[in-house]
């Protein structure tokens, strides 16, 4: 009887309660674990939409200011401007004092849901310069999310608001362009948008 008591194991009783909370105990430690994880994942994506959009932001904001007309004001610094790109000229090696500028051309466009900038190098010595194709495309933003909503726009010196896609005349009224990136995020489980938005006064705007 004394060697049958010490030789005797767990009931099936007490082996299925026992599966039963360590169960309950590792569904808890793995809930714990997710929501850490998910946590941290949450707050990577956040500083990572913040950081890059703040930096195209800063970088479109510079190169505008920095348009200039590339032929003395016969030409407008802003080449074309859509709700999804902007063409413009852009020098900025350029001195205060420069009366002859020889910019680059510089594109900001959407393409699918990537905010994408490159640009064209001017061939020739003198004004007219001739440009080749655009080439170094640079992906500035991963995930873009404006849909509908227009990315670039324009307005005149006096405020008004001009068409979605403005003829070459009226791009010489243009004195003011505004940035809108709604850039995707993560906010726990759900996706959400970060809105980065700014007015830019062209300081070499041509106005008539």
């Amino acid at each position: 009887m004394s060697r049958h008591r010490r030789q005797g194991g767990f009931t099936l009783i007490e082996l299925l309660m026992g599966i039963a909370l360590s169960s309950i105990f590792a569904i808890a430690l793995f809930s714990f674990f997710y929501s850490g994880v998910d946590s941290a994942r949450t707050s990577e994506t956040q500083a990572r939409a913040q950081a890059d959009g703040r930096t195209a932001i800063d970088r479109f904001v510079r190169e505008s200011r920095q348009a200039v007309s590339p032929d003395g004001g016969l030409t407008p610094p802003v080449i074309a401007l859509t709700p999804t790109r902007v063409e413009m000229y852009v020098d900025p090696s350029r001195a205060t004092a420069d009366k002859t500028p020889r910019p680059y051309k510089v594109r900001y466009s959407v393409v699918a849901d990537q905010l994408v900038r490159d640009s064209a190098a001017p061939v020739g010595a003198v004004a007219p310069y001739s440009y080749g194709s655009y080439i170094r495309p640079e992906v500035l933003i991963e995930k873009l999310d404006n849909g509908a909503a227009a990315a670039f726009s324009g307005a005149t010196a006096d405020g008004a608001v001009l068409p979605a896609a403005p003829t070459a005349v009226q791009l010489r009224d243009m004195a003011q362009m505004t940035v809108r990136l709604l850039v995707s995020q993560k906010t726990g489980n759900a996706a959400s948008t970060l809105e980065l938005t700014t007015d830019v006064a062209l300081r070499n705007a041509i106005t008539i």
